[in-house]
């Protein structure tokens, strides 16, 4: 993992914010992340993806993934 999968996290509940790397990434669908070596499936719900882990929710706005993400085709 390096910088370029970096991305910032949001905890609704407290509203911290940390750094989660991407490890895999479906447009529009669902982005899973690793937060603190845990992974966390994410799914998307209009412009942002919501998951959750251990009763907290983190949510990550879908403008703040990394270009090489954003612009994804096949």
């Amino acid at each position: 993992m390096d910088d370029q999968d970096a991305v910032e996290v949001t905890c609704t509940d407290n509203s911290k914010k940390v750094t989660g790397y991407i490890l895999n990434y479906r447009a529009k669908d669902q982005l899973e992340i690793s937060l603190n070596t845990v992974k966390i499936r994410m799914q998307y719900k209009s412009g942002i993806f919501v998951g959750s882990m251990a009763g907290m929710e983190f949510v990550v706005q879908e403008e703040a993934l990394p270009r090489q993400f954003k612009d994804f085709h096949r």
